[in-house]
């Protein structure tokens, strides 16, 4: 199984409200399943963390001027759509955005194919929600992020996608 390293943002607001994205998602068995997820994606070869998440929020949003946090969690995923035989090693780092306003214009061809909705969330929102939200529990997950309270040393998520 290859290995791809990605980065995945909990992208905050003044409003401590997360941002996230909805994406399209179909099962291993074609089965149409949208989910909730954060903003990010591939480490490329010559970046760090930080750098990849940068370009990530510049990308799926169009804000720029965002402060980078630490790294709090690290999880893994084997059963992504369309990845089958790639075990996505996630690293999941703290931003701040300065404002919700978004823009779409760096999306990728397969953003613009595979996003159907972006939107800020607050963690009781996301606690509450039927929808699919990864990873896993995120609500109750974010709630310490938000008071300002990291995990030291990284937290290890035990299942990032049910």
């Amino acid at each position: 199984m290859r290995e791809r390293f990605s980065v995945r943002v909990l992208l905050l607001s003044l409003d401590r409200r997360i941002f996230l994205l909805k994406y399209r998602n179909v099962g291993r068995d074609g089965t149409p399943r949208p989910c909730w997820t954060t903003a990010g994606g591939g480490i490329e070869a010559d970046e760090t963390i930080e750098q990849a998440a940068a370009r990530e929020i510049l990308e799926e949003t169009g804000i720029a001027d965002v402060s980078l946090g630490p790294v709090v969690w690290y999880g893994e995923d084997s059963r992504r759509s369309g990845d089958w035989d790639v075990r996505h090693k996630e690293h999941f780092i703290v931003a701040f955005a300065p404002t919700e306003s978004l823009g779409r214009h760096s999306w990728t061809e397969h953003e613009r194919k595979e996003i159907l909705e972006t939107r800020w969330w607050t963690a009781d929102e996301i606690a509450a929600s039927p929808e699919a939200i990864y990873p896993f529990n995120l609500g109750t997950l974010l709630r310490p992020i938000l008071n300002g309270h990291y995990p030291a040393p990284v937290m290890r998520l035990p299942d990032i996608h049910r």
